[in-house]
């Protein structure tokens, strides 16, 4: 979710970003570069310990692996919880989402939007290295389906997850689980949109991988900016044109950070949607 709050920073969305970080200067620059992007920092828990870090290794695909280093302290995500309006978008996921540590204040940050009337956009963002624990977490990722209004999950999530194998399984174990509306996403195979209304499949354009580190990420920021671009609350109004627009400008924005080393737009790219 940084990665997605730093794209919509530079297009100009406002976006807060809720986390939690050490006090040391990993915290100092994660905190200096979201100030610089202009994503809202107010919603941080700082704890006495050291950041911690992600290394992304990439294959002969580009495709990434992923080592973790932690030093988290006994109390976790103790936050002062948004001023949530009808309004807004809370976009969560990946392993803050799904860790027994942090979830009881990850519940009460979703009861809360809950109760206000907020659209909840779930991306699951699975890794191989919670697979050992896959029995322990699931129950998690159920839960977190049913707080959503959305689901956005690759083939690669909702097979680990569910072993889904296709779109149609997928938007059965999203649907059985409280959520019916699906965007699966399957790389070179193109993007899936499932709703009670619309079942319907979208091509990617073929490019220059450079990278795939953080294009689900910009893929989510694509999603969340044209919801605030079209001023989007009601998801079940929204016309097949209207997702049109919105999934073929999530694909742009993924393609677009696919064909650099960054995991966001750049600001070039963001200085040509502002003007358009």
């Amino acid at each position: 979710m940084l990665n997605t709050s730093v794209s919509l920073g530079r297009i100009g969305v406002p976006v807060s970003f809720i986390s939690e970080f050490g006090q040391d200067n990993v915290g100092s620059l994660i905190k200096d570069f979201l100030s610089e992007n202009r994503v809202a920092t107010n919603h941080f828990f700082h704890y006495n310990r050291k950041s911690p870090l992600s290394l992304a290794f990439l294959n002969e695909r580009n495709d990434a692996k992923y080592e973790f280093y932690e030093d988290f302290p006994e109390k976790r995500l103790d936050i002062e919880l948004p001023q949530f309006e009808q309004t807004d978008l809370l976009m969560f996921g990946s392993i803050l989402a799904l860790n027994p540590e942090t979830r009881n204040g990850l519940k009460i940050i979703l009861d809360s939007a809950k109760n206000n009337g907020v659209t909840m956009y779930y991306d699951p963002n699975f890794r191989d290295s919670l697979s050992s624990s896959l029995e322990k977490i699931r129950p998690m990722v159920s839960e977190n389906i049913g707080f959503a209004d959305i689901v956005r999950a690759s083939n690669e999530d909702m097979k680990m997850i569910g072993d889904c194998n296709d779109s149609d399984e997928a938007y059965d174990y999203v649907c059985e689980r409280g959520c019916d509306i699906l965007i699966y996403t399957a790389s070179s195979r193109g993007v899936y949109l499932r709703t009670p209304s619309y079942s319907k499949h979208y091509a990617v354009p073929v490019i220059k991988t450079i990278s795939t580190v953080g294009a689900g990420d910009t893929f989510n920021a694509g999603i969340a900016y044209m919801f605030h671009k079209k001023k989007i609350t009601d998801l079940h109004t929204i016309s097949e044109p209207e997702w049109d627009d919105i999934i073929e400008t999530a694909i742009e924005f993924a393609s677009h950070v696919c064909m650099s080393p960054d995991n966001y737009i750049s600001t070039d790219f963001a200085d040509r949607l502002k003007k358009i």
